[in-house]
Protein backbone atom coordinates (compact mmCIF):
# COMPACT_ATOMS: atom_id res chain seq x y z
CA UNK A 1 0.00 0.00 0.00
CA UNK A 2 2.86 2.37 0.90
CA UNK A 3 4.60 1.81 -2.42
CA UNK A 4 1.16 2.69 -4.24
CA UNK A 5 1.01 5.87 -2.43
CA UNK A 6 4.96 6.40 -3.22
CA UNK A 7 4.45 5.99 -6.64
CA UNK A 8 1.20 7.86 -6.74
CA UNK A 9 2.88 11.30 -5.01
CA UNK A 10 6.37 10.49 -7.66
CA UNK A 11 3.37 10.67 -10.91
CA UNK A 12 1.68 13.67 -9.33
CA UNK A 13 5.32 15.68 -8.56
CA UNK A 14 6.59 15.13 -12.62
CA UNK A 15 3.34 15.78 -13.89
CA UNK A 16 3.24 19.17 -11.74
CA UNK A 17 6.51 20.06 -12.43
CA UNK A 18 6.52 19.99 -16.09
CA UNK A 19 2.83 21.60 -16.23
CA UNK A 20 4.27 24.85 -16.30
CA UNK A 21 6.85 23.84 -19.04
CA UNK A 22 4.74 22.14 -20.82
CA UNK A 23 2.02 25.62 -21.34
CA UNK A 24 4.64 27.86 -22.08
CA UNK A 25 6.21 25.42 -24.74
CA UNK A 26 1.92 25.60 -26.02
CA UNK A 27 2.18 29.37 -25.68
CA UNK A 28 5.27 30.11 -27.92
CA UNK A 29 4.26 27.54 -29.99
CA UNK A 30 1.20 29.51 -30.51
CA UNK A 31 2.97 32.79 -30.95
CA UNK A 32 5.26 31.00 -33.22
CA UNK A 33 2.44 30.59 -35.93
CA UNK A 34 0.39 33.73 -35.64
CA UNK A 35 3.88 35.29 -36.66
CA UNK A 36 4.30 32.78 -39.46
CA UNK A 37 0.57 33.93 -40.48
CA UNK A 38 1.52 37.61 -40.62
CA UNK A 39 4.78 37.20 -42.33
CA UNK A 40 4.90 38.40 -45.42
CA UNK A 41 6.63 36.55 -48.19
CA UNK A 42 8.45 38.80 -50.84
CA UNK A 43 8.82 37.41 -54.47
CA UNK A 44 12.39 36.93 -55.63
CA UNK A 45 14.11 39.74 -56.72
CA UNK A 46 14.76 40.26 -60.43
CA UNK A 47 17.58 38.49 -61.70
CA UNK A 48 20.52 40.65 -62.94
CA UNK A 49 22.75 38.24 -65.01
CA UNK A 50 22.17 35.96 -67.49
CA UNK A 51 23.78 33.09 -64.89
CA UNK A 52 21.14 34.05 -62.38
CA UNK A 53 18.28 33.94 -65.23
CA UNK A 54 19.04 30.06 -66.39
CA UNK A 55 19.52 29.56 -62.30
CA UNK A 56 16.04 30.76 -61.89
CA UNK A 57 14.62 28.56 -65.07
CA UNK A 58 15.83 25.47 -63.98
CA UNK A 59 14.66 25.94 -60.49
CA UNK A 60 11.53 26.57 -61.60
CA UNK A 61 11.28 23.61 -63.95
CA UNK A 62 11.47 25.95 -67.04
CA UNK A 63 14.37 24.14 -68.42
CA UNK A 64 15.99 20.93 -67.67
CA UNK A 65 19.38 20.49 -66.23
CA UNK A 66 20.61 19.38 -69.91
CA UNK A 67 19.52 22.47 -71.26
CA UNK A 68 21.19 24.84 -68.57
CA UNK A 69 24.53 22.70 -68.54
CA UNK A 70 24.52 23.27 -72.46
CA UNK A 71 23.65 27.48 -71.70
CA UNK A 72 26.52 27.29 -69.48
CA UNK A 73 28.63 25.64 -71.60
CA UNK A 74 27.62 28.32 -74.48
CA UNK A 75 27.90 31.09 -71.58
CA UNK A 76 31.38 30.23 -70.84
CA UNK A 77 32.74 29.71 -74.41
CA UNK A 78 32.18 33.20 -75.27
CA UNK A 79 33.33 34.67 -72.73
CA UNK A 80 36.48 33.08 -73.22
CA UNK A 81 35.90 34.38 -76.44
CA UNK A 82 35.49 38.06 -75.55
CA UNK A 83 37.71 38.34 -72.62
CA UNK A 84 40.67 36.29 -72.56
CA UNK A 85 42.45 35.49 -69.82
CA UNK A 86 46.03 36.64 -69.82
CA UNK A 87 48.77 34.55 -70.18
CA UNK A 88 51.21 33.26 -67.07
CA UNK A 89 54.69 33.72 -68.01
CA UNK A 90 55.97 30.69 -68.97
CA UNK A 91 52.76 29.74 -70.85
CA UNK A 92 54.40 30.76 -73.99
CA UNK A 93 53.66 27.93 -77.13
CA UNK A 94 56.33 25.47 -77.90
CA UNK A 95 57.99 25.78 -80.62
Amino acid sequence: MVVILVLALMAALVVGSSWAAILDWKRSTDADEARDRAAVIEPPAPAESLEGVLVRQVIAHEITPRQYRNAMRRLAERDTDRHPLPGLPGDAPPG
